[in-house]
């Protein structure tokens, strides 16, 4: 455990020095010194997400590469030499690795996507530059998150592959963190308080195990990071910033979050001035998005793959027209059949089409996936409703009347709308818990604090911030004990301390798949008995002779990049 420990601390105060470095050149070298630490975090996240990305259009993300991205960061910090700041990342990593050893040691990875997609597709990019079509192989390769990125560049000649556990970990530790920090700051009134303490109970109750994390986690946290923003009363140009940076960096790691980009152009246009429009947070993101948009197609051919209004059809590794998972219109359907409770069906299953046709999948959603979310939140839906008992027997006791002049800013309401409009997608296209819980765990976090902030418990500031610290505490200590309890239990039982990467058992080396070649050359490796999990690439567990034939398939190079497309007979 001291070796994630101080893996933990490593790569906090290498993330902070991004976070830093990035806030000071693209967002407000002012504040870069007197910001929340814990929120240089998300931005130093941003920066090498980009790096990554771009780096990989030309290279693979290999050790080499990722110990130069590990180093230079603390060379060109030393020209911007800050003492107080140094001291600042020192003291606060700490207790950040402190959490982080207590939140990954002895878990797992998030399964099956972890096996099936995750770390295949980092496996991928540790040896290889993109692969032009390779959601061919494999369909989810066509929607993998930012995150891959972030986790694949920590796989480097220091941390070696274990790395690649440590980044998204780190983030729900920093979140965690930049809670507590604006719990205690004195600027931040009651009601914005009220709102973060509801998200960040909704985060210990239902966001607290590595092995729960995956793609949605990261996604969803930096979706209340941005609504959190979002509420607070100075509208500026670095709060602009901030919310473009932020909506940019949900989107990349999660599709279905696509809302929250209606946020930054609210603020923009409330008070519109052209460097609210343009400028270097703006333009930065655009091409961010722009080069993540291009590997997107030159992985499936589409924009945003499975929207098929988005593929550029006449592309010849783009699979078009067939019956395979890796054509656009199919995953689309399967996903959202999937989300919809298709498999819970009872008697004879409606194909994906006839089963989305009309609204009787609601019933059959409400009878398995509806009735998993009650059971999911209903620990904290009970822990608020004893607050709000708390808060009422208060009132009562003290003789107090409920106030009616209390003034709200307009971005409570803009946030409230935004969360509104996304739940009601959610529901209505994707309603898996874990696609959407951002936007109603935050809808109903705000909507909560706008009725009980007229309670007279609120005006002492002194009471109520107390009473913060002392729930949260109370609620951190559950985690403590519920981690606790899980590291006892991989002691007793002598397995990693590391999550394993390699697969789903004991074994904690790269398996040997099986290599399908053609013409003598491996093209790629079929997984035989489970899914791939990292190992040599690009591998897949879809491959059967019913699916495609080698036949069928060419592969090609085209300027150093293969390429994997179906002939176009089928």
């Amino acid at each position: 455990m001291i070796e994630v420990l101080i893996y933990g601390y490593l790569t906090s105060i290498h993330i902070y020095i991004c976070g830093y470095l990035f806030f000071y050149f693209f967002v407000d070298k002012n504040a870069a010194i007197n910001n929340n630490l814990f929120e240089l975090f998300f931005f130093g996240s941003f920066i090498l997400c980009f790096i990554a990305l771009f780096a990989n259009f030309f290279i693979s993300l290999n050790k080499s590469f990722n110990t130069i991205l590990l180093l230079f960061p603390f060379v060109l910090y030393f020209f911007l030499f800050n003492k107080n700041f140094v001291k600042k990342v020192l003291l606060f990593s700490l207790p950040i690795s402190l959490l982080f050893m207590l939140t990954i040691s002895y878990d797992g990875t998030y399964r099956p996507d972890a096996g099936s997609y995750h770390l295949p597709y980092v496996s991928i990019l540790n040896e290889s530059k993109i692969i032009i079509g390779i959601n061919n192989i494999h369909f989810r390769f066509g929607h993998t998150s930012i995150i891959q990125y972030f986790s694949s560049i920590y796989n480097n000649h220091i941390f070696g592959e274990k790395g690649i556990t440590i980044p998204v970990g780190l983030l729900f530790c920093n979140f965690v963190g930049y809670c507590i920090l604006e719990f205690l700051n004195s600027k931040n009134d009651n009601l914005y308080k009220v709102v973060l303490f509801l998200l960040f109970s909704f985060v210990i109750f239902r966001v607290n195990r590595y092995s729960d994390f995956g793609n949605d986690a990261p996604a969803n946290l930096l979706f209340f990071y941005l609504i959190l923003e979002s509420l607070r009363h100075k509208d500026n140009l670095l709060k602009i910033k901030k919310t473009i940076y932020a909506s940019t960096f949900i989107f990349l790691n999660k599709v279905t979050l696509l809302i929250c980009f209606l946020l930054p152009v609210y603020f923009i246009f409330k008070k519109f001035e052209l460097r609210n429009l343009l400028n270097k947070a703006s333009i930065f993101c655009f091409i961010f998005i722009i080069l993540y948009t291009g590997k997107n197609i030159m992985v499936s051919g589409c924009i945003i793959f499975p929207v098929e209004q988005t593929c550029i059809k006449n592309l010849y590794w783009y699979d078009n027209g067939s019956n395979r998972e890796s054509n656009a219109i199919n995953a689309r359907l399967e996903n959202e059949a999937w989300t919809k409770g298709w498999v819970n069906q009872i008697g004879e299953r409606k194909s994906y089409e006839n089963y989305l046709d009309n609204y009787e999948w609601v019933n059959t959603w409400t009878k398995s996936e509806g009735k998993k979310i009650i059971k999911k939140i209903f620990p904290l839906s009970l822990f608020f409703l004893l607050l709000t008992v708390f808060f009422i027997v208060y009132e009562i006791r003290n003789k107090n009347k409920i106030r009616t002049n209390f003034n709200i800013n307009n971005n409570y309401y803009a946030c409230l709308i935004v969360c509104l409009i996304g739940t009601l997608l959610w529901f209505f296209k994707f309603p898996l818990f874990r696609y959407g819980y951002g936007y109603f765990a935050s809808f109903f976090s705000i909507l909560i604090s706008l009725l009980i902030i007229k309670f007279n418990f609120f005006d002492n500031s002194q009471r109520f911030k107390k009473f913060l610290i002392h729930i949260s505490i109370f609620l951190l200590f559950i985690i403590l004990l519920k981690n606790g309890n899980r590291i006892y239990k991989g002691l007793d039982n002598e397995i990693n301390v590391w999550p394993n990467i390699y697969g789903s058992g004991k074994n904690y080396e790269k398996k040997k798949h099986l290599p399908i070649k053609k013409n003598n050359k491996i093209f790629f490796y079929k997984s035989i008995n489970e899914e791939c999990y990292y190992s040599s690439s690009p591998c897949t567990h879809f491959y059967t002779g019913e699916d495609f034939t080698l036949n069928d398939i060419n592969l090609d190079n085209f300027n150093g990049y293969k390429i994997y497309y179906f002939n176009k007979k089928n």
